[in-house]
């Protein structure tokens, strides 16, 4: 089979490999779709150490051609991005999305930038007739991610003031989904001016460059303080940002994943402003069902998710260009 195989930073090539053999309680999947995220760029440019000969990939969709149990050949289906290990505290307690030894796609196993990939049964998630395959494959990663933050880790409520500091892939979907879910005034943070067009069309009542000296109190202005603020870059300065924009009692939801080490405001007035900051981590099988559903009932439309589709011969150049505001994904055709 082809797949978009990495043989070390910044090469990436389609490759010629032999097509995976599914382990007991695995299926085999003809991959459809499988969405570039921003740990994929990561992983090619060398930031995220991989052993050369890796297929990326970890947002798939696809069509069981060999399968087991109720999985049977010719249904639509996603995977999770990760096999969790069943052992951990986290996965005990019934929070796997946080396992602290996954097997992560496209890193400590084959990825989903392939004609076919091998996974547990377990992984998998059935597509409904209505959603389409690109929009299935980004699910679990760029809608479920931002649904979890805001929902189960950020508990929005309709009406509140909601910040979203980086509106890239996940944070623009961050935007469609806080309006969707009853938010009132929505501020998206960017400094592209296509990314604050997108979550402008997104739902975003403003959109603030941070560069500009007076965005904190443009964005103060316009909410008067946000009851909620999503971090979704993963660097010091944007927390630190995001946190500046909440009002006394407001939540924090860091989403974006790095190395830096943001500082807290003077602990008069954190302490004072009762201000709470809190990690977000990926999303539950449960959530992209619930996710699947409501775009399948019509509940839920999401048109920005997806910005261009592309070939599998053409995508290594992908990795050579700015991402685009919505998803990239690769389109492998039956």
């Amino acid at each position: 089979m082809r797949a978009l195989v990495l043989h070390g930073p910044g090469n990436l090539e389609v490759t010629r490999v032999p097509e995976p053999v599914p382990e007991p309680g695995e299926v085999l999947i003809s991959v459809r779709a499988a969405g570039i995220c921003g740990t994929d760029r990561h992983i090619v440019a060398g930031d995220l150490p991989v052993p050369p000969g890796t297929i990326p990939g970890h947002e798939v969709a696809g069509v069981i051609v060999k399968g087991v149990g109720e999985w049977e050949p010719g249904r639509r289906v996603l995977s999770y991005g990760q096999v969790v290990c069943g052992e951990c505290r986290s996965c005990r307690d019934g929070a796997s999305h946080r396992c602290r030894r996954p097997q992560v796609l496209g890193m400590s196993r084959p990825g989903g930038f392939a004609e076919a990939i091998a996974v547990p049964a377990s992984l998998l998630v059935a597509v409904p007739d209505k959603v389409p395959d690109e929009i299935a494959a980004v699910t679990p990663d760029a809608l479920a991610t931002p649904y979890h933050a805001l929902v189960a880790v950020g508990r929005i409520t309709a009406g509140e003031a909601v910040v979203i500091v980086g509106t890239g892939g996940v944070g623009l979907q961050a935007v469609a989904l806080a309006k969707h879910l009853g938010a009132g005034t929505i501020v998206a943070v960017d400094p592209s001016a296509p990314a604050r067009q997108a979550a402008l069309a997104a739902g975003a009542d403003h959109a603030v460059d941070p560069a500009d000296g007076d965005a904190p109190k443009a964005i103060h202005a316009a909410t008067g303080g946000a009851d909620l603020a999503l971090e979704c870059v993963g660097r010091a300065e944007s927390v630190e940002l995001a946190m500046g924009t909440l009002a006394p009692g407001g939540r924090l939801v860091v989403v974006g994943v790095g190395h830096d080490r943001p500082r807290l405001p003077p602990l008069l007035r954190f302490v004072a402003g009762e201000y709470a900051v809190l990690g977000s981590f990926g999303s539950t099988i449960a959530e992209i069902e619930h996710l699947l559903a409501t775009m399948a009932s019509g509940g839920l439309d999401v048109p920005h998710a997806v910005s261009r589709t592309v070939d599998l011969d053409d995508a290594s150049a992908v990795f050579r260009e700015p991402p685009t505001p919505g998803r990239t994904v690769i389109r492998i055709p039956e």
